[in-house]
């Protein structure tokens, strides 16, 4: 990933002001370069804020088909910097849409998991799942303690969630 000052503020000055044509144009444009720092936060954070259905679409499906490793901290970033449960989920799935390997940002993903509301933990709970058999012994535990701890929380059907969770942990 390349840090480009000019090219992030280029795509802020579009995402703040540009039309739809012109949006799609750019975001368009991100598919065929080299992705640049900052890209992802900005998108994501216009995908938070944004009402526009129709850009949002456009935008995960550019999230679901990124295939950059130099992306996927960016991605966790923006998972836990946005504020609507519909961008959590949309970032969380992803993840495994892209078909990365997000076993490194596991304990990441189990936070959002726990904060999140059912679908959120839904997506990263696939994305956990598909990781599983990656994951240190160290971060394994830590999840599984978390999701213990925590589950006294949760409404009955993220309950039975994180339940297969740690089972699957547990293998």
């Amino acid at each position: 990933m390349i840090k480009s000052d000019k090219k992030l503020a280029e795509l802020s000055k579009i995402l703040l002001n540009g039309k739809y044509n012109e949006i799609n144009a750019r975001i368009s444009i991100l598919r065929t370069e080299e992705p640049f720092e900052g890209a992802i936060r900005l998108l994501a954070r216009f995908y938070d804020e944004s009402g526009d259905d129709g850009l949002k679409l456009i935008i995960s499906a550019f999230f679901n088909d990124m295939k950059e490793r130099s992306c996927q901290s960016e991605v966790i970033e923006a998972l836990t910097s946005v504020t609507n449960p519909g961008s959590k989920a949309m970032l969380a799935s992803s993840c495994w849409q892209s078909g990365l390997d997000y076993s490194g940002y596991a304990v990441a993903l189990a936070g959002a998991f726990i904060a999140g509301d059912y679908l959120t933990s839904l997506e990263c709970f696939t994305v956990l799942d598909t990781c599983s058999v990656s994951l240190n012994d160290r971060d394994r535990a830590e999840i599984i303690f978390h999701l213990q701890n925590e589950k006294v929380k949760f409404d009955p059907l993220k309950l039975k969630l994180a339940e297969e969770l740690i089972a699957v942990l547990k293998r």
